[in-house]
């Protein structure tokens, strides 16, 4: 018969002999024992199969981010390219209203002497908007402006005279042309930058889309007044 040597030197260690009695290996010849798996090593082996599908699941939710950011992409590029050409657009028509304020201040001030903190406060708010490269201070100073052609509106209105009178009414109905599509192009600008930030927001590619050089818009809300009342 073949020995079992892993029986017999189990049987002469000095811990067997504490169990007493005498054991006979025969007993055991051709079997297996089995041994319980100590506990921390089960513990161990269900910890790292809990991190094998913490893994998988990372990796398939990278893989949808990574899908949705790719499909959305080509949408993405064109609704910014379209938001910078509207504001564009914008950009140009500020100067063009802004030409015709020193016109228009003289003749104000030709028939309203009354009023020359009004007038001075509108050629300062055109000095910044054409001297500023910055967005948001060329529009602060287009809000500022339109604020003040408010002002100078309901004085024309109630002031027939000055409504009337040849140099201001000339001016004036220039600035309500312009004015009126600075509105328009705001508007528009405004509404292709909020439909951009919002595909922008959309979740998952919201997580990556910046690393991309894909970042909010600004959008600015018009002060209403003379843009509004322009036909």
């Amino acid at each position: 018969m073949k020995r079992n040597y892993y029986l017999e030197a189990i049987a002469s260690a000095p811990e067997f002999s504490k169990i007493g009695g005498s054991v006979d290996l025969r007993k055991f010849s051709g079997h297996r024992l089995r041994f319980a798996a100590p506990s921390s090593r089960t513990n161990s082996m269900g910890v790292f199969g809990v991190f094998e599908i913490l893994i998988a699941m990372l990796l398939a939710f990278l893989a949808l981010v990574a899908v949705s950011f790719l499909t959305l992409r080509p949408t993405l590029k064109g609704v910014r390219v379209e938001a910078k050409a509207e504001w564009a657009a914008l950009a140009r028509a500020i100067p063009e209203r802004n030409n015709l304020i020193p016109g228009l201040v003289e003749s104000f001030r030709g028939f309203e002497s009354g009023h020359g903190r009004l007038a001075e406060r509108l050629t300062q708010a055109r000095s910044i908007s054409m001297r500023s490269a910055d967005p948001d201070r060329i529009i602060a100073a287009t809000d500022e402006i339109d604020r003040i052609l408010e002002d100078i509106r309901k004085i024309a209105e109630s002031k027939s005279d000055l409504a009337q009178y040849p140099p201001f009414a000339m001016q004036w109905k220039k600035i309500e042309k312009v004015s009126h599509r600075i509105s328009m192009k705001r508007a528009h600008y405004n509404n292709t930058a909020t439909s951009y930030n919002l595909l922008l927001g959309v979740f998952p590619q919201n997580l990556v889309a910046a690393a991309f050089g894909f970042v909010p818009l600004n959008t600015y809300g018009s002060v209403g007044g003379v843009v509004n009342t322009a036909q």
